[in-house]
């Protein structure tokens, strides 16, 4: 039986707010590092609240104590910091840190059903490695990054890291706050909010999804394999023929393609996909303003396309990629499935990394957007509702 979350293959996590109850030590470790240093500095100075305390939570806390102490001089601010995080490391040491509540039970079952699990957070080497070791995380993390991992910059940074050590995009973002949904959508992957974090008061979050705590995570990422079910259901696949993916790029198509057919498979049905990217030629001449259908037939080798859509060998033949809406290839297909999704959705999803076959000497942001702009256009001469048996909003990955 399939897992209910097995369409992704890996999920990152923050750590503070996300993973860590921060609250229960970060206020008095800053407090007590406050209070010597601004002794030992001859400071006077109103002690922030903790509320302030925690809103650097999530932030790369030289960066935070920047802004919060701004009246200071940079030499002050560096002694601050320093004692500061020498009394959250003797809290640590005093085994203060806990984890939130379904972290523990969360990790167990994503690491029991095969998922990798990243962190990457906006800390220092010596707190993250306290925090894998001194809340038992490093039981089930398998690559974590920080400010301190060699080459990292910032939060991106340490996904884009992950996502190559974990050799997949199939992969989905948990944070607490504003930069952690960035980092994500920098990266062209969702984002899990969960408001029971630290974000600060008024902080929007835009995301995929939203959730008040981790308990609810294995349920949200089981929608989107009830969405693939649901597809099949609608779709009424017979004991074989070819089913089409059409749409722009980067709205999912491979990724679906690639869930239907676990599914299909998991009903004892065999299968095979086929990308319409493979079958791409280089133009002669471009031209991006060009969008009618014929502009797509010329850039396909479309006699070796059809006979590949003919060939036998599996029950169902998975077709996907550009160009699909074409009287000449839909004649091909048993089926179709539309995936839709918007201009700055793909446009973010292809400059995050999102894979994309691209001729020669063509930029991929222009070429994704001829793509898609020809899948519009030809949508006005082929629309769903003729074409389609069913559609799906790819806009969000985590719930279609």
């Amino acid at each position: 039986m399939l897992s209910p979350a097995k369409s992704f293959e890996a999920v990152l996590f923050d750590l503070d707010g996300t993973l860590v109850a921060t609250d229960r030590f970060w206020p008095d470790a800053a407090r007590a590092g406050a209070l010597r240093a601004f002794a030992e500095l001859g400071v006077e100075r109103t002690m922030p609240t903790s509320e302030d305390w925690m809103g650097l939570v999530g932030l790369p806390l030289a960066q935070g104590f920047d802004q919060l102490f701004a009246d200071l001089s940079p030499d002050q601010r560096s002694h601050l910091l320093e004692r500061c995080v020498e009394e959250e490391h003797r809290l640590l040491r005093e085994g203060r840190a806990g984890l939130l509540p379904g972290v523990l039970s969360t990790l167990e079952w994503l690491h029991g059903e095969g998922f990798r699990i990243g962190v990457a957070s906006n800390c220092s080497q010596a707190y993250l490695d306290a925090m894998l070791a001194g809340t038992g995380l490093g039981a089930w993390v398998h690559a974590a990054r920080c400010l301190h991992s060699p080459g990292i910059r910032h939060k991106a940074d340490m996904i884009e890291e992950l996502l190559i050590e974990f050799r997949t995009r199939r992969a989905l973002m948990v944070g607490d706050r504003d930069g952690d949904r960035q980092a994500a959508w920098a990266n062209g992957l969702p984002h899990v909010h969960l408001t029971r974090g630290y974000a600060t008061s008024g902080e929007e979050v835009p995301a995929e999804a939203t959730l008040p705590g981790m308990d609810g995570l294995i349920d949200l990422m089981g929608r989107r394999m009830q969405a693939v079910e649901a597809c099949l259901m609608e779709l009424a696949p017979g004991a074989r023929g070819v089913l089409g993916l059409m749409g722009p790029p980067a709205a999912g198509k491979a990724w679906f393609a690639a869930d239907l057919a676990r599914c299909l498979e998991a009903r004892g049905y065999t299968t095979r996909i086929l990308d319409v990217g493979d079958f791409f030629q280089a133009p002669g001449s471009f031209d991006p303003g060009k969008t009618d259908l014929e502009a797509q037939r010329t850039l396909l080798r479309e006699d070796e396309l059809l006979e590949e859509i003919r060939l036998q060998g599996a029950d169902w033949t998975l077709v996907h990629g550009p160009g699909l809406r074409h009287p000449r290839y839909l004649r091909a297909l048993d089926r179709v499935l539309e995936v839709r999704a918007s201009w700055p959705v793909v446009e973010r999803r292809i400059r995050g990394g999102h894979p994309l076959q691209v001729p020669d000497g063509l930029d991929r942001v222009d070429w994704a957007r001829t793509l898609w702009e020809w899948d519009r256009a030809a949508a006005g001469l082929a629309p769903a509702r003729v074409v389609a048996h069913a559609q799906l909003d790819g806009d969000n990955w985590l719930l279609p």
